[in-house]
């Protein structure tokens, strides 16, 4: 009897422990399941406390709900091993879940590897002892676990009631940045909304930054380095900078960087709760001499988190930086200029209406109608064939043709019959004649210019936008095409053609000239000073497509996601579209045609009248050649002896 008074009360205590520790072992496995299918995990990595036959019935559970389940050791997190071996992400599976009971590992010296990767790939859940301390910073701090804004770590505290745990303490903690800077941020995920909070999104809940201060880069001053009207390279403090940046001047300049800013600021500043200090460069960031400059190569040295200047996505960039918040904004430098005239319709513009086979006709029906209005006159007179007889058939048909009349009148009913169908004749020609010429003015045929080649062979003098951005695109494209190369070496860069966009702009409206510029500046100024004719003269060249631009971030920065889902807002709401119109610039609509204007009247140049010139000239060189062998026969003549024979 005494021995059964000593066993029973052993047996009940052990089945209780051990019943104790099966609805703990229940609880935490709950927990588990529920955060990894909440979390859409499929793949995780387990560290817990559980006996072999615990540890795989629990497994075979996950592996019913589809979740493929790892085991690890202790051993596994002391950083003497390979992170690829241990934390496998694919295509197929991006996301890992990893798992960890800190009641199974009670060394106060353990400490997470230096190179440990707390980025948003991993998401982990660590069960905290009920003796642990609830300081959660000195427990980061010991681990040596440096958070950042996109990190996935919950912390679930067990609540036990005779040693049965009956519910958890969950705590959503991150870094608004990466120690020492920033704070650390801890959120009660089951205060209000259930076990796992009401979060759709983590940056719905992490979207304010308790105004962090962030190092970005834009560009300065990116203009007149190869005119070398850019001397002094004038650092402007933070504050000087925002205001020139909030400013609109006349002259265009910097539109991207100002636009660029006016995105930036409201997501920054209002959005995020970021205060920026901004730091200036010249350069959008190009690998020069196998080391990047500008604002690349500041982001690549750590210098600045993330850049306030849109950039064209570049694939050469890919390697080394990461490109957030893609934009609205086009870049597509072209060459823009106005349409030119052919030369050839201008020399050939009295010749123009008729083809060559209908000239011909033409002048066989003169020929025709002269033969038979002499053959009229000689068989009708008896005339006899003479010089003046023919001119004066001549200047009759021409006369007629022309529509004029001559001294010489037919009397006979068949001639004047001929005369007048003449003059039918050539009523009809005139009207077909004057209409095309004048059609020709005013629809004048121009140079089509689709191609660097033809622009090449167009003579036309080219000029470049001294912004540094422009003259990299045509450098770049210089050493693939040919033409353009031609360009560059005979017509650039002998006569140093590198001007800012205010001053190639007026070239343009000279004519025969043709500006490589960014057009989202440049049409600015042209709608202020170009006419309505001069508009509907422009045409665009590009050298390429165009490119779209985002905001460059430091490769597998926290704060890309961020960026992008208020850029998103901010697209959302009708802002980045309003800040769009203001700031760059369309292609101006041609309004010719749907009024009339003193400039859409047609004026007949001098070029266009030059072949008449020329032709009355040559005929009056003719007339006087002609005048002065006239007065030497007639003196040849006049002075020859008579001989009289007897």
């Amino acid at each position: 009897m005494d021995y059964i008074t000593v066993v029973l009360p052993f047996l009940s205590t052990y089945i209780i422990s051990g019943s104790q520790s099966d609805n703990n072992c229940d609880a935490q496995h709950e927990l588990m399941e529920q955060f990894l299918t909440v979390r859409n995990l499929d793949t995780a990595i387990l560290y817990t406390c559980w006996s072999l036959s615990d540890r795989i019935r629990y497994m075979k559970k996950l592996n019913e709900k589809k979740i493929a389940v790892t085991y690890r050791n202790k051993e596994d997190f002391y950083g003497a091993f390979s992170l690829d071996d241990l934390f496998t992400i694919t295509v197929y599976s991006p996301l890992l879940g990893i798992i960890i009971d800190w009641s199974c590992n009670d060394d106060p010296l353990f400490k997470f590897s230096e190179s440990w990767l707390w980025n948003a790939s991993y998401h982990w859940l660590m069960v905290m002892s009920k003796k642990s301390n609830n300081n959660i910073q000195s427990f980061l701090s010991t681990k040596k676990i440096n958070l950042s804004i996109s990190s996935e770590i919950l912390l679930a505290y067990p609540n036990e009631m005779d040693d049965i745990i009956t519910n958890w303490h969950i705590f959503d903690i991150y870094r608004t940045a990466f120690e020492p800077r920033g704070k650390l941020m801890i959120d009660v995920v089951n205060k209000t909304f259930g076990k796992w909070g009401n979060r759709l999104w983590k940056f719905d809940k992490r979207s304010n930054l308790e105004n962090l201060t962030l190092n970005v880069v834009t560009i300065g001053n990116p203009y007149g380095a190869l005119a070398k009207k850019n001397g002094t390279d004038i650092r402007p403090s933070s504050e000087e900078l925002v205001k020139y940046l909030q400013t609109i001047n006349l002259d265009r300049l910097n539109s991207v960087q100002k636009f660029s800013f006016a995105i930036m600021y409201p997501l920054t500043k209002i959005l995020l709760n970021i205060t920026l200090n901004i730091q200036t460069t010249n350069s959008w960031g190009y690998k020069i001499n196998n080391k990047w400059d500008g604002i690349v190569g500041m982001l690549t040295s750590g210098e600045v988190d993330f850049s306030i200047s849109l950039n064209a996505l570049r694939s050469e960039r890919y390697d080394v930086v990461d490109y957030s918040a893609i934009s609205t904004w086009k870049h597509l430098p072209c060459f823009i200029f106005r349409h030119p005239r052919s030369s050839t319709a201008s020399t050939n513009i009295f010749l123009r209406p008729f083809e060559t086979a209908v000239w011909f006709s033409i002048i066989c029906i003169l020929i025709l109608s002269g033969f038979v209005y002499y053959t009229i006159i000689h068989y009708e007179s008896n005339q006899m064939f003479s010089l003046k007889v023919l001119s004066d058939i001549v200047l009759l048909k021409i006369g007629t043709l022309c529509q004029q009349g001559t001294a010489m009148e037919p009397t006979k009913l068949s001639n004047r019959l001929i005369v007048l169908l003449m003059f039918v004749f050539s009523l009809v020609v005139y009207q077909f004649y004057s209409s095309s010429i004048v059609s020709g003015l005013l629809r004048p045929t121009v140079i089509n210019i689709d191609s660097v080649q033809k622009l090449e062979e167009s003579g036309l003098d080219v000029g470049v936008e001294d912004f540094n951005i422009v003259t990299k695109v045509i450098e770049v494209y210089g050493e693939i095409n040919p033409y353009l190369k031609k360009i560059i070496d005979n017509k650039i860069k002998p006569k140093s053609e590198y001007l800012l966009a205010k001053d190639g702009v007026k070239k343009i409206k000279k004519g025969h000239y043709a500006f490589f510029t960014d057009p989202a500046t440049s049409y600015w100024l042209i709608n202020d000073i170009f006419t309505e004719k001069e508009k509907c003269d422009l045409t665009e060249l590009p050298l390429h497509r165009p490119e779209t631009t985002g905001y460059l971030v430091r490769k597998e920065s926290p704060y890309r996601k961020l960026i992008n889902y208020a850029n998103c807002i901010l697209r959302e709401t009708g802002i980045m579209e309003r800040e769009l119109r203001i700031w760059h610039a369309e292609k101006p609509k041609c309004t010719t045609g749907k009024t009339t204007t003193e400039e859409s009247l047609v004026s007949v140049e001098i070029k266009d009248v030059a072949s008449l010139i020329a032709f009355l000239i040559i005929g009056f060189v003719i007339s006087f050649t002609v005048l002065i062998l006239e007065i030497i026969v007639h003196r040849h003549k006049t002075n020859t002896p008579i001989i009289i024979k007897k």
